[in-house]
This record gives C-alpha cells, sequence and structure tokens, in this order.
C-alpha cells in the first residue's frame, strides 16, 4: 500500500538492510497503521542517508 501524502506519514530511509528490516517489523506489527508509514530503499550507509535526504525530501 502506498502512504496518503495528505495525511500524516513518516518515511524511513534505512541505512542498511537490518535497519530496513527493524522497520519493517515495526510496520508489519497489529498496532500500527500501515498506510501512515513506507519503508523507502536501502541508502547504502549513513553518508548517502544523509545526501539522498537533503537532495530527495527537503
Amino acid at each position: 500500500m502506498s502512504i496518503n501524502k495528505y495525511e500524516q506519514h513518516i518515511l524511513v530511509l534505512p541505512e542498511d538492510d537490518a535497519n530496513r528490516q527493524i522497520a519493517i517489523g515495526f510496520i508489519n506489527d497489529l498496532n500500527v497503521n500501515n498506510r501512515a508509514a513506507q519503508v523507502l530503499p536501502i541508502a547504502d550507509g549513513w553518508t548517502k542517508v544523509i545526501d539522498k535526504f537533503s537532495n530527495d525530501h527537503v
């Protein structure tokens, strides 16, 4: 499912696969609205996280 850009939501930009798995596990929990969160593709390192965040999401 995709997020609703008109409602409050969170984007998760994981540094590596371990962070991605944690985020997906959190979203798959029964008490979390999975339409309010989206896990983006892995950035491959914290410096790339900063670059992608500042270039694509700010």
